[in-house]
């Protein structure tokens, strides 16, 4: 592999000259000198060490994500969307995969530090998780959650109060008798916004009204909802916090031989692009994904107008398919 060495050799120049060219400074180079640098490397078709390059700069021109399940649709989208976001920028997105543990997210968040990033994006586990490696370590974060203001860290995010109201307040304008909601484990992210959205859109209502909770998968949610759905108070609708969850609940369905939407409506958040194909199609409240990516990126490498962290919600949109109607 050719080095920059070799290149100075053959355009007839000193190492330091090959370096302040790719490196656009800190000196001035002649045009002759820059044109027979450029004319070398092409020829030996020499690559600067990308990294060593940053580093020199401090910077390393990367973001960390810890997410909690890769496997996830929703994450999935969601890393590609910041890949493409951070890619426009000139910056490499390296991807952690929590696997839903605790413990993992913080080895990811000490791994990525070690590694000099820039910056991290997470989506964490928790509904308050523990932030102080990044925050010692300096480095500036967006949590793609909610977060309580004594935090440090930007948090940019739909308001769940209000997706859960909404999506809620379909399921009684459908007019289903009885609505369940299926949330996240005690603790996770959002499970007390669509606790409080869902008792905010059947409060004064007559509908019967019951409650579970479940990992955030299809299987975890599909043997919660086995059980449910057996129970005496097994309900008419379900408004399920994710949709992998909803699909866990649509595959309940099946297997117990209910129809969706004539003996049990669903409805999911995320609007994930495999929503739309799941038997019945499912209704969602649908995140804006990439105008979220962007806007963490943006903020990540500009920084915000005054230095500070940010509080940011996007609008979200209910999308209405067969799952949920009467």
């Amino acid at each position: 592999m050719p080095t920059a060495r070799d290149v100075a050799k053959l355009a007839g120049t000193s190492n330091a000259v090959v370096s302040y060219v790719f490196n656009n400074g800190p000196r001035a180079v002649s045009a002759d000198a820059r044109e027979r640098v450029l004319r070398a490397a092409k020829e030996l078709d020499y690559k600067p060490n990308a990294l060593a390059r940053a580093l020199s700069a401090g910077k390393t021109m990367s973001i960390g994500l810890i997410v909690p399940d890769i496997a996830n649709p929703f994450f999935a989208e969601l890393a590609r969307a910041l890949e493409v976001a951070a890619a426009d920028r000139g910056h490499l997105l390296l991807i952690g995969d929590s696997a839903t543990m605790e413990e993992q997210e913080r080895r990811l968040m000490e791994s990525f530090i070690e590694r000099k990033v820039d910056s991290i994006i997470l989506v964490s586990l928790l509904d308050e998780p523990d932030l102080k490696p990044i925050n010692v370590a300096g480095l500036p974060v967006v949590a793609l959650h909610p977060l309580s203001a004594g935090q440090r860290a930007s948090s940019l995010s739909i308001d769940y109060e209000q997706a859960a109201y909404v999506a809620t307040r379909h399921l009684l304008d459908e007019g289903y008798q009885s609505i369940g909601l299926l949330n996240g484990p005690v603790d996770s992210v959002g499970t007390r916004q669509h606790t409080s959205g869902f008792e905010r859109a059947v409060a004064g209502t007559s509908v019967a009204v019951s409650r579970r909770a479940s990992p955030i998968s299809r299987a975890g949610a599909a043997e919660v909802a086995m059980d449910w759905l057996r129970a005496s108070d097994a309900p008419r609708s379900i408004y399920a916090t994710t949709d992998e969850q909803a699909h866990g609940v649509l595959f309940a369905a099946y297997t117990l031989g209910l129809a969706v939407p004539d003996q049990l409506a669903v409805i999911g958040v995320d609007g994930t692009a495999a929503s739309a194909f799941s038997v019945p199609p499912l209704s969602s409240i649908r995140q804006p994904t990439q105008l979220i990516a962007n806007r963490a990126v943006q903020i990540l490498i500009d920084g915000t107008s005054d230095g500070t962290t940010v509080t940011e919600l996007f609008d979200f949109e209910l999308i209405v398919r067969k799952s949920s109607r009467a």
